[in-house]
């Protein structure tokens, strides 16, 4: 399975005077007051050998070139130890290019007194993504097809036991569609792309977070995604998003698939079963439904992505579909703070 995790590593020592940097002991700040600021390390790393994309449209990995912003839901336990409720509001981190270093703005802090606190995280944090304290949901809107989704399990720590690792994994499940033809008499009959969209998965995306009192490591919980409009295909290679493909597209000819034209890509909810079905409208073919069957290793997978190609010969569209590779970002390195 192609999947991937974020691995946001947190190693805490306290500042002194004479006390070096290095790149495996970041420090954490000691305020006046005795309250220890959370610095946080990010290292990313796959379960395989395939990484996901290394940008901000589409799957995110080590190599991305811009900032990413996250957001996460703190609960503080009091003196007895009891947690009762997260904050109300969603404390903005974000994890620099360069660096690869998770900063909270403002700054996040271990309580002084050394009672415990729990954090759990998401991405994207950006305009339409939201937090409501009352019902533990966070609500994304509606999916783009071109933007990641991810969330953390919960985890627990202390100024002087400080959460050690926070995995960020995805959530949405991502396909990539080339088109091609045997020869050209075929690509004529059909005539070119107009465009492709995935039926019913422009949907909108919820979760709950555990409940405050729940153990370190629980997941999200009632995941969710509501709704039946069609999504469009995002016209750009996924390896190259930045490189708009042009529509009308005209399809590749040849022999194999190996011929196939970029048509595009989506990221949408994960399908266990069924069928998912492709909207595809030609030229001089007109609109056409071509189903694609879930693999048998357990469908369309969350943080997994799938490379379909279409063959349309004279009598129909065939189409294929395997497991690609993301493309690979760059190997990571521990950050100095």
């Amino acid at each position: 399975m192609k999947r991937n995790k974020w691995i946001l590593y947190i190693n805490g020592v306290l500042l002194s005077v004479f006390a070096a940097c290095s790149a495996d002991s970041p420090m954490e700040m000691v305020q006046d007051d005795g309250r220890v600021e959370i610095r946080i390390n990010s290292n990313i790393a796959s379960s395989v050998e395939a990484a996901t994309r290394a940008v901000l449209d589409g799957m995110i990995n080590s190599g991305f070139g811009t900032d990413l912003d996250v957001a996460f839901a703190r609960a503080d336990a009091d003196n007895s130890g009891t947690y009762t409720a997260y904050g109300t509001d969603a404390p903005a981190g974000s994890i620099a290019a360069s660096s690869k270093e998770l900063s909270f703005a403002p700054a996040q802090y271990y309580r002084a007194n050394g009672n415990k606190t729990k954090l759990i995280g998401w991405y994207p944090r950006r305009t339409g993504v939201s937090f409501t304290q009352a019902t533990g949901v966070v609500d994304f809107g509606t999916i783009d097809g071109k933007t990641d989704i991810m969330a953390t399990p919960l985890k627990e720590g202390k100024k002087d036991a400080p959460i050690q690792s926070l995995a960020f994994s995805h959530l949405l499940t991502q396909i990539s569609v080339k088109v091609y033809a045997p020869d050209a008499a075929t690509q004529a009959l059909w005539g070119k792309v107009k465009s492709i969209k995935v039926t019913g998965k422009k949907q909108g995306c919820t979760f709950k977070v555990p409940a405050v009192t729940s153990a370190d490591g629980t997941t999200i919980t009632d995941l969710s995604f509501t709704g039946t409009e069609n999504l469009d295909l995002v016209s750009a290679d996924p390896v190259t998003p930045s490189s708009t493909i042009a529509y009308p597209l005209e399809m590749g000819v040849g022999a194999t698939a190996d011929d196939a034209v970029m048509a595009g890509y989506a990221m949408f909810a994960p399908q266990t079963a069924d069928a998912i079905e492709l909207q595809v409208d030609l030229v001089a073919g007109g609109l056409q439904k071509p189903k694609i069957s879930v693999p048998a290793d357990g469908g369309f997978k969350a943080g997994t992505s799938y490379a379909i190609t279409l063959k349309f010969t004279s009598a129909g569209i065939n189409p294929t579909v395997s497991v690609t590779d993301w493309v690979s970002g760059d190997a990571i390195e521990d950050v100095e703070i």
